[in-house]
């Protein structure tokens, strides 16, 4: 059965799925975005606060809870690969098993590992319970570029399901054995790769409510082949969408006609998994926005950190926001035509309270 969608109906899916704008939803605890959404990016960019933090807050969670989120004894997710580095709810612990048994049977793409600096890690481990990257000396280099055969030899660990992330210290990541903090009715769950690859795509295809293939693939960084062949045997129903080339695929869980608070307004994450693909980005919402915080300063055109603005299914337009101790500046900001720019104030005003800041400047930038 194919059902016939229009692109109107598909946002509202889509924004509905996310957790964003439901009319009569209460507020997201951590665990649950964590489990509606399946993983939330991580990025050490913190223009106006870290951006996992930014997808907790716009969907209602309090300043106080995100504040917790991967602190010791509030663990409810584990660090891992799935869209880029992300916190992935417990729950797909054991789907990410076909990842860690490829790896070790084939590899990994990094860098060379040393077998001695796993066995002191392991060893430490086994004594210890948990260890931290500091634990084993300092590390040559400073950001990105640290190296150390130690900090090679903990994210095998962890790629490989002998050592897991579930909180940091700070900056840190504090590495446990699994036995330690993950639920033994979670780690005592066997699934085949093909299983694991269904329940991956099930649970994309739940968080985006509507998507293709190449949507669902992109989600938790699946192969594309993989994706195909587990949501075909999911059975999934299949959607056309007005404009789209390809067809898609329709959560069980979608709501053709779901109730949007149409007035409310959210600034989101450029990291936030419903806009993180910008070709899904440009089909939903008709936007082609670009991060240019990785570019030099004179090469960009809008600002460092521009945050897409939602207001009921629709994103109406950007504001480039930077947190300065108390302060929070506004570097630049766009409206599609006919928005007021009230829009533009109400999100300024909510990252305000996200952040705390005492007051707002405006130092636009010229284009």
């Amino acid at each position: 059965m194919t059902a016939s969608l229009t692109n109107t109906q598909a946002r509202r899916i889509a924004v509905a799925a996310q957790g964003l704008h439901s009319a009569g939803a209460t507020a997201f605890t951590p665990a649950q975005v964590l489990a509606k959404l399946g993983c939330v990016q991580i990025d050490s960019m913190s223009a106006v606060r870290r951006s996992h933090e930014l997808v907790f807050l716009s969907r209602g969670t309090p300043r106080d809870d995100v504040l917790r989120v991967g602190t010791a004894g509030t663990s409810i997710s584990f660090e891992g690969m799935a869209h880029a580095l992300s916190l992935i709810t417990w729950q797909l612990w054991p789907a990410f098993e076909f990842r860690r048994r490829r790896t070790r049977a084939h590899g990994w793409r990094g860098p060379d590992v040393d077998a001695a600096a796993v066995a002191q890690v392991r060893g430490r481990l086994e004594a210890e319970g948990q260890v931290r990257p500091s634990d084993f000396g300092r590390s040559t280099g400073t950001g990105w570029e640290r190296d150390s055969p130690y900090r090679w030899a903990l994210e095998w660990l962890a790629a490989t399901g002998g050592a897991v992330c579930v909180e940091r210290d700070r900056w840190q990541r504090v590495y446990s054995l699994p036995e330690r903090v993950i639920p033994e009715q979670i780690r005592s769950i066997e699934m085949t790769d093909a299983e694991c690859v269904r329940k991956l795509c099930r649970w994309s295809v739940d968080a985006l409510g509507v998507a293709t293939t190449k949507d669902v693939a992109d989600y938790f960084r699946l192969r594309p082949t993989e994706a195909g062949l587990g949501l075909e045997a999911l059975g999934l129903e299949r959607a056309e969408v007005q404009g789209w080339r390809e067809p898609a695929w329709l959560s069980p869980l979608a709501e053709p006609d779901a109730k949007i608070e149409d007035d409310a307004v959210t600034p989101l994450s450029p990291f936030d998994s419903l806009v993180w693909s910008r070709e899904r980005l440009h089909r939903l919402f008709g936007k082609d926005y670009r991060l240019e915080a990785y570019k030099p300063a004179a090469k960009r055109r809008f600002g460092y950190f521009g945050m897409p603005i939602l207001v009921g299914d629709a994103i109406v337009g950007r504001v480039a926001l930077r947190r300065r101790g108390e302060a929070l500046i506004v570097e630049n900001f766009e409206l599609d035509t006919g928005v007021p720019d009230s829009a533009i104030d109400r999100a300024v005003s909510t990252v305000v309270d996200w952040t705390g800041c005492k007051t707002t400047t405006h130092e636009r930038i010229h284009q």
